[in-house]
């Protein structure tokens, strides 16, 4: 084993979150990151994307962190209770977590996240000086564009008068959908200084690509772009999840 494997939870307003914390086996303080998962996803992810991402970061000596938001997966709370800004939040607590390890170097702390997840790290970098590096795979640039795009007639007037929808058998409450509208994280991105990663799967038919291209012209020189060439949303190919998590790696190790 190139890595340590622990279960882990910490707490947010109350409700517990329960993750892994991946170490490598030398002796610490290590660079950490945070992953952040994605739109009604979890820890693991399709493909087990993130264990295997923790494991590879960890066994390179970047100690990993990888949980489930309130209302997802294992952790406490309601799904029908999630909003961005809640997210947000449990991604600082996650950081206060990491940070608060004695085998975590908390000058050295990196956050990515996933699809929505992506989003949320932005978002939460530019309001957290401890983060120094960001990787963002096939990000959110605006939920409310994709929320807009997709959302019907009958699912308009059911969030109108339930006050949710029934998306995929998830409530996504009005107050989530309102959020979305609200959220620019490419502009809250203007104010974070470290460098950051972009992958994004040119086949991608969840999250166009644009996304991604949108992100890189905020931040110009700060920011790498990786388009994985016929890559969909979730990179599921062993190719295309091998290309990512040795990118990630080199750029994590490069920038921590």
């Amino acid at each position: 084993m190139k890595y340590d494997e622990r279960q882990i939870q910490f707490e947010n307003r109350g409700e517990k979150l329960y993750g892994f914390l991946h170490l490598p086996i030398q002796p610490g303080p290590h660079p950490a990151v945070a992953l952040l998962h994605g739109f009604g996803g979890n820890h693991i992810e399709p493909h087990a994307l993130f264990p295997k991402a923790a494991r590879a970061f960890a066994a390179a000596g970047v100690a990993t962190l990888r949980f489930d938001f309130r209302g997802s997966g294992d952790s406490e709370g309601e799904f029908q209770a999630a909003t961005l800004d809640g997210e947000t939040e449990d991604a600082h607590r996650a950081l206060d977590f990491l940070t608060s390890q004695p085998e975590i170097d908390a000058q050295r702390i990196g956050l990515g996240g996933l699809s929505l997840g992506g989003l949320i790290a932005a978002c939460t970098a530019s309001g957290d000086s401890r983060v120094h590096a960001l990787f963002l795979w096939a990000p959110v640039a605006h939920l409310g564009e994709l929320f807009e795009a997709g959302t019907t007639a009958e699912r308009r007037s059911e969030i109108s008068t339930l006050g949710y929808t029934d998306y995929g058998g998830l409530q996504v409450s009005a107050g989530l959908v309102q959020d979305a509208l609200l959220t620019d994280p490419v502009a809250s991105l203007a104010s974070f200084s470290g460098r950051v990663l972009i992958a994004h799967g040119s086949a991608d038919e969840t999250v166009p690509v644009e996304h991604a291209h949108r992100y890189k012209a905020s931040l110009g020189d700060r920011a790498e772009l990786a388009i994985l060439n016929g890559a969909d949303h979730v990179f599921s190919s062993l190719t295309w999840e091998r290309e990512l998590i040795e990118r990630t790696t080199r750029f994590l190790k490069a920038n921590l």
